[in-house]
């Protein structure tokens, strides 16, 4: 068994020791001597000593625990075979470096990746929503409305009046807005990127009088200007949206709405996105000094008619009560509903039985 002569630190601020050093089994023997000179040993396991460095014929080693443990020795031999021990009863030096080195990069990879996937393009693809053409918004919203409405049966009569009620709201907009009524017994409104609105004639019958039309016409109307469904839709297609932007092609993305139109029915938004529809079309309506009683009252309509009927507009736009309060304690809700007689008579006709036939 041959004995090596090395160095030997206990401590970064400890003087170095001559040490004696052996290779057991499935150890290093290192031989010291005390302040009296009495011999003691130390013994490095395998699995827990690591090479710090081999350069020529010195290597450095380090012992895993605390306070730091180094030992250097000046011999080619020993630096041969300390590879050969550490293949054998512990890890290769420099695979061990290696491997910690991946594992680091590759959880740093998977987490860039989930965030890109699940943060940063949605929330690019939502920024890219904000900065597209009015006239591609409104192109892609036909087209998609063209998709869905064959699945409908339109009432033509009361889609007039429904035009005509918002119309005399007189609510500015870049976008040309057109209200659909269809025939469905369900409970159930929404919008369609570029000025579109269906409307289920049902949730029409179980209003309690114009403030509530107003109310659901404004929040809305609210989703398509403040381009809610759009940025909606985009994100939701995270990934084909950033695509299509690097090319310089959106025609795809316009593919993509237009295959997936039914969903439009059932687009679930953000809480905060539901409350600055509210809020927003609230506003509206305080403009046009139409009082905020119509918003509660649509909300009391929905979760009163819950357990008769399936309501869709509900199922996605959930906490009705907590909708009814923060509408009450904004700046802009008033109590009161729709005083304008042409606006009244309106409701009135839609509420009546019309034609029912489609277009």
């Amino acid at each position: 068994m041959y004995t090596y002569t090395g160095v030997y630190h206990y401590e970064q601020n400890a003087a170095p020791e001559q040490a004696a050093v052996t290779f057991a089994n499935n150890k290093l023997e290192i031989g010291l001597k005390d302040e009296h000179g009495n011999p003691r040993n130390v013994f490095w396991f395998w699995e827990k000593i690591s090479v710090e460095n081999i350069t020529g014929d010195h290597c450095w080693l380090s012992y895993d625990g605390f306070p730091k443990q180094t030992l250097e020795v000046i011999s080619m031999d020993f630096a041969v075979e300390v590879e050969k021990r550490r293949a054998k009863f512990g890890k290769p030096a420099t695979a061990n470096k290696t491997i910690s080195a991946l594992v680091i990069m590759g959880a740093i990879v998977l987490a860039l990746g989930v965030a890109l996937y699940f943060w940063i393009v949605p929330w690019l693809a939502g920024r890219a929503a904000m900065s597209v053409p009015v006239s591609y918004e409104e192109s892609l919203g036909d087209k998609a409305y063209q998709s869905l409405i064959g699945q409908y049966t339109v009432l033509p009569e009361k889609t007039k009046l429904a035009n005509d009620f918002f119309k005399e709201l007189k609510i500015p907009s870049a976008y040309k807005i057109r209200i659909t009524v269809v025939k469905q017994d369900q409970l159930n409104a929404f919008a369609i990127p570029g000025g579109n609105i269906i409307v289920y004639d049902k949730l029409i019958k179980q209003m309690k009088g114009p403030g509530e039309l107003a109310a659901l016409l404004s929040h809305e109307f609210s989703h398509v200007e403040l381009r809610h469904t759009t940025k909606t839709m985009f994100r939701s297609m995270g990934s084909y949206v950033m695509l299509s932007l690097v090319f310089g092609d959106l025609t795809g993305v316009g593919a993509v709405v237009v295959e997936n139109a039914h969903s439009l029915k059932t687009l679930q938004y953000s809480r905060s996105l539901e409350r600055e529809a509210d809020l927003n079309g609230l506003k509206l309506l305080d403009a046009r000094h139409i009082g905020g009683d119509g918003f509660v009252g649509l909300f009391k309509t929905l979760k009163n008619e819950s357990g008769v009927a399936p309501s869709e507009w509900m199922s996605s736009h959930p906490d009705l009560d907590n909708r009814v309060k923060y509408v009450e304690s904004d700046e802009h809700y008033q109590a009161g509903s729709v005083t304008d007689s042409t606006l009244i008579r309106i409701f009135n006709q839609l509420q009546a039985d019309g034609n029912n036939s489609s277009w």
